[in-house]
């Protein structure tokens, strides 16, 4: 959190208003257990007669769709490079969790292999950005054989030389 709180700042992209109020409003929402889950329900609720409010699903459930809408983008992403995906599920997820060392405050909804086919496809164009908002850099998101384990190499279409 503290990371993503200083990407934002250095980012020079939000309104002062905004970042003065996201490190409380990101820890509340951050909150895990069935008791910060109810509490951000209650909250939701009562503010929703004001003005428009999220729906709060647990932690779980709101980890578990938006890792599949980066698996997607990471999926597009890296077919756009040449590299063929395949995401998978239904994995014995406590086995996979031991072996890849994830501590257990993570969930695993779901595996993406990524790898070369046999046959090329030719040259790719890519575009670059002109104006990108804040990301973390690609070895604070993916890792080695194990979790936290630093890439042996990071393609450089992953390493942006801007944040």
């Amino acid at each position: 959190l503290p990371r993503i709180i200083d990407l934002e700042k250095k980012s020079g992209m939000r309104h002062p208003d905004y970042l003065s109020t996201l490190p409380i409003a990101a820890s509340f929402l951050t909150g895990e257990g069935h008791v910060a889950t109810t509490l951000k329900q209650i909250s939701s609720s009562i503010m929703s007669s004001m003005q428009p409010s999220p729906t709060i699903d647990s932690v779980k459930s709101w980890g578990y769709k938006n890792s599949s809408l980066m698996a997607q983008t990471y999926v597009f992403a890296a077919e756009s490079h040449g590299l063929a995906t395949c995401m998978m599920e239904g994995f014995d997820v406590s086995r996979a969790k031991e072996v890849l060392r994830i501590p257990d405050r993570y969930a695993l909804p779901l595996m993406v292999a990524t790898g070369y086919e046999y046959a090329e496809h030719g040259n790719l164009v890519v575009e670059e950005n002109e104006q990108r908002t804040p990301r973390l850099r690609a070895d604070e998101v993916f890792f080695g054989d194990t979790f936290g384990a630093k890439l042996d190499s990071v393609p450089e279409s992953l390493t942006p030389n801007r944040q």
